[in-house]
Formats: C-alpha cells, sequence, structure tokens
C-alpha cells in the first residue's frame, strides 16, 4: 500500500481523502495551512463584476455579496465556480480549462470589461496579476479580502504522520498551492526531515506551481491534469 501526504487544511480534506482510500492507498494528514476569516469592507452598494479566486473566498464572502448588487459574476475556475452553484449562485463565466487568472482575463465576457468597477474576493495576499490586466482597460478594481491562509504550528499528528509516511520506500506528496507547498517547507524543516521528503514525488496542481517547487529543491514533480480530487486520484491509479 503506498502512502499519500495530504497537506490540504483538515477543513478541507475529506473528499480527497475518500479518493485515496478508494483508490487503495493509505492517506496520511498533514496539513500545512489553517484558514482563517478576516472581516472585510467594501466601498460600493454596486459592481459591474464581481470575481472570486478560490472556493475559500465564497465561503467566507458570502455574506458580503449578499449585500451588494452586481451585473456580472465570475471565477477563475471550475471548482469556484460550482462552491457558487451549491449556493444556488449563478456564474456567468469562467475558464474550462487550466484555470487561472491570466485564463479568465482572456476570456471574452470579461476582456471586453472596460471602465467598470470591479470587485473581486480573495485571500490576504496573493498575485495582482488580475487587478494589472483589470487596470490595463481603465476598470477600476477593489478587493475583498475575507481570509487569511497560516501555516500550521507543529503537531503531534504531523510528526505521526511524517513518522509513517518517511517509513515506506514509496508515496507521493499532494500540494494544492504554492503557500500550501511554503508549509510544508517550513513543518518539515521543523522536524529536520525535509530533504527527506524531496526523495517523494510531489503532486500538484499547475504548472506555476511545478516551477516553484523546483526553485525549492523538489525534483519529480507530477502535474494533475486539472484541479480536481478526482486528478490527484487519477495520478496515484
Amino acid at each position: 500500500m503506498t502512502s499519500v501526504l495530504l497537506t490540504r487544511p483538515l477543513t478541507q480534506v475529506a473528499a480527497l481523502k475518500a479518493l485515496v482510500t478508494n483508490s487503495g492507498h493509505q492517506p496520511l494528514l498533514f496539513p500545512t495551512l489553517e484558514i482563517q476569516a478576516l472581516k472585510a469592507k467594501v466601498k460600493c452598494k454596486h459592481y459591474d463584476a464581481v470575481i472570486f479566486i478560490s472556493a475559500n473566498a465564497v465561503e467566507f464572502g458570502l455574506e458580503i455579496l449578499k449585500k451588494i448588487t452586481y451585473s456580472a459574476i465570475f471565477t477563475v475556475g471550475v471548482a469556484t465556480a460550482k462552491k457558487l452553484n451549491d449556493y444556488h449562485i449563478e456564474v456567468d463565466d469562467f475558464p474550462k480549462k487550466n484555470p487561472s487568472s491570466e485564463a479568465l482575463l482572456a476570456l471574452d465576457s470579461v476582456s471586453c470589461l472596460r471602465d467598470k468597477k470591479i470587485l473581486i474576493f480573495r485571500g490576504r495576499g496573493g498575485r495582482e496579476t488580475l487587478r494589472i490586466g483589470f487596470e490595463k482597460n481603465d476598470n477600476t478594481v477593489e478587493y475583498a479580502q475575507v481570509y487569511d491562509r497560516v501555516i500550521c504550528s507543529l503537531s503531534e499528528q504531523h510528526q505521526k504522520s511524517l513518522d509513517v509516511f518517511l517509513s515506506g520506500s514509496k508515496g507521493f506528496v499532494s500540494v494544492t498551492s504554492n503557500e500550501n507547498l511554503d508549509g510544508l517547507i517550513v513543518l518539515a524543516k521543523q522536524t529536520g526531515q525535509l530533504d527527506s521528503i524531496k526523495n517523494y514525488p510531489l503532486i500538484v496542481l499547475s504548472a506555476r506551481t511545478k516551477s516553484y517547487a523546483q526553485t525549492c529543491g523538489f525534483q519529480q514533480i507530477i502535474v494533475t491534469p486539472d484541479i480536481s480530487d478526482q486528478a490527484i486520484a487519477s495520478v496515484l491509479e
């Protein structure tokens, strides 16, 4: 049985854990991030477009969304669109393949936005790709930073999962973002076992994270065909 080190926050790992188990592998929980809500305020009551960059942005931004009006709503990918659909909110458009800020900006429905007021729901910090892209078309961009990603404190569970994982010669490490990988590196350094972890294949969701992982010293990196949990499980198969 191959072990899979799962680094997602505990509140978001259940579905992936079940898929790994059903595929005949052993999931080991090693959460590197905690998601914490932030109190955010917005300046306007109406926006021409609102954009959600993640499922977390949906989860923590709904209360603000209910208090404003908007002409169109977009997401960076299908998973975030599905999260809105779960709350019976219809999404106007999103990239069907290769979800990213760049893919969103390239959509005809988005690239045509000019001189508009745009609200972006996201976590604290992050890339400025969307803001730069929209401002090139004279749009006014505002952020609603509704959550923060905080690196977990090293716990007994972390050490136990890592001991089991490193006791086997075969295994995979799954990370879902650059921030997720940063957390893994910080916690692994605290245990003194980062170099050992780098001997195992790393499963990532994008070419961007692959490039970042390479700069961090990881050599065996597998990019999933898309960002779904099923895509991660398919790599194991």
